[in-house]
């Protein structure tokens, strides 16, 4: 939640005693104003029944589905992302490219925050390199930091979605400066933040109306700027959806903040909460692909309801499995909020000091450990291709699955498939404020036929394999409340 400029178009505000404040739905927390309503688990209609292989999304949809099973008795009746307890299907699995995927991970970063941790951008360039994500969402360049800040950091090879504000002229005229000077530097450019939290007076209007009129001119001049040629523009956030049908000529990406409360899984939840699906459900109507700017946990362990923290260990599982849902059901792009603790907090007052991948000090916390050694995994391997698998498919079944996990096939430059699983039990204990875990589910994999070799990795714990298993067919595998990677080498490949 990036709150911008202490004035809207020249206007003082004053900002909400709550600030920052994360939800997703409009329960109340402790008598603080809720955002997010879009997302909440149970203000949303249900989606319709789900057809068989679902989660496969159908070509006109936006949201394309890559390396997902589930079975259609139970995608009937529940969410898109919650997966079967028995997947059936002797049919091969279309698999995601690890590199379309790693594109997916972005993260927020506040670099004009020249106040606390960010004002070293070196560091800043340097984690992002060490987590092996280069897609960032920050505000255009301004006053401060100079613009030689942003250059060098596009140098680095670090791709901004802009977030625009009230001086939204100056903003796409900065990111066209950046995109002349480091050609591919500007991902996309991204309307208003949260005009539910900071509303904007437009031309005579206010509200919902002035926010949608700010971005449809935001959209204009986006596409009639020669210099960000190509440059996608992603929706303004805050206004109710439901009360909006078309996005025609106002964004060319649907844009969401999904913030799970109550220190609950991302998708799944046996009492029904589904932050990133309802998140997903309420924007399918604009039949446009979607991107989640904000998304996140922060590490400050608390007990009580809504908006309340999480220990460290427990952040790391919620992202990682966030990022994991958001691509299986087709997110174009997640940005986790944020990169830094923005500044020290040793007594635990302020949530929002503990968002980070990283420390204020700028040391690694495990979600930042687990990131890096998610990408490690992912990115290891030559790019040569694997005999019987350049069609990019692998025929597989699994057994055992319950309605709480979940799955995505993916294929490395080399052949080597990547099968990710994960199960979204209960995490964290929000009365004792204490994390939680539950027993692992016992799946069965059978690939049909004789593999070389299957690796398992935990990248919470390493992006080394912490087992190994040489020509089988089938392996019976323990899924935590976390993602968990099986490197699948089909038989015959090169070096095997």
């Amino acid at each position: 939640m990036i709150d911008e400029y202490a004035s809207i178009l020249g206007e003082p505000i004053e900002l909400p005693a709550w600030r920052k404040a994360r939800g997703t739905g409009n329960l109340p927390a402790q008598g603080v104003p809720v955002k997010h309503s879009a997302a909440t688990a149970h203000n949303v209609l249900a989606s319709p029944a789900a057809p068989p292989g679902a989660r496969h999304a159908r070509r006109e949809r936006p949201y394309r589905a890559f390396g997902v099973r589930t079975a259609a008795s139970l995608a009937a009746s529940l969410c898109a992302l919650a997966c079967a307890s028995t997947v059936q299907a002797a049919d091969a699995v279309h698999a995601m490219p690890t590199d379309a995927f790693i594109e997916t991970l972005a993260v927020i970063t506040h670099v004009n925050y020249t106040d606390g941790a960010y004002v070293n951008v070196h560091n800043v360039a340097d984690d992002l390199a060490w987590l092996g994500i280069h897609y960032v969402r920050d505000y255009a360049p301004g006053d401060s930091p100079p613009f030689s800040t942003y250059v060098y950091l596009a140098q680095r090879g670090v791709k901004f979605n802009f977030l625009t504000g009230s001086k939204f002229v100056e903003a796409i005229g900065q990111a066209a400066k950046l995109n002349a000077a480091v050609p591919g530097s500007v991902a996309a450019v991204e309307g208003f933040n949260e005009i539910n939290n900071w509303p904007i007076p437009y031309h005579g209007l206010t509200g919902t109306a002035a926010g949608l009129a700010v971005q449809r001119e935001i959209f204009t001049r986006v596409h009639a700027t020669p210099e960000l040629k190509g440059v996608p523009v992603y929706d303004l956030t805050g206004y109710d959806e439901k009360t909006v049908d078309t996005r025609a000529d106002s964004a060319d990406y649907a844009n969401q903040h999904v913030y799970p409360q109550n220190g609950e899984q991302p998708t799944y939840n046996a009492n029904g909460d589904r932050w990133m699906g309802s998140a997903i459900d309420v924007v399918k109507k604009y039949h446009l692909p979607l991107v989640i700017t904000e998304f996140g946990y922060f590490s400050m362990p608390q007990a009580g309801w809504y908006m309340i923290g999480v220990d460290e260990r427990t952040q790391a599982k919620g992202i990682l499995n966030g990022y994991m849902d958001a691509a299986a059901a087709g997110v174009k792009r997640t940005y986790v909020y944020e990169l830094l603790d923005e500044k020290p907090d040793p007594d635990s007052k302020s949530g929002e000091m503990h968002y980070g991948l990283f420390r204020n000090d700028n040391s690694p916390k495990p979600v930042a450990e687990a990131i890096r050694n998610l990408t490690s995994i992912l990115n290891d391997g030559a790019p040569h291709r694997a005999n019987g698998a350049s069609q990019g498919t692998l025929a597989y079944t699994l057994q055992g699955m319950p309605v709480s996990a979940n799955s995505l096939l993916l294929q490395k430059k080399d052949g080597r498939f990547v099968l990710a699983l994960w199960n979204e039990t209960p995490i964290w204990n929000r009365e004792k404020g204490k994390p939680l875990t539950s027993p692992p589910a016992s799946v069965e994999l059978d690939l049909g036929a004789q593999v070389s070799r299957i690796d398992v990795y935990d990248p919470l714990v390493s992006a080394t394999p912490g087992a190994s298993h040489r020509d089988l067919r089938q392996l019976t595998v323990d899924v935590p409340d976390h993602v968990i990677l099986l490197e699948i080498t089909p038989a015959n490949t090169p070096g095997t």
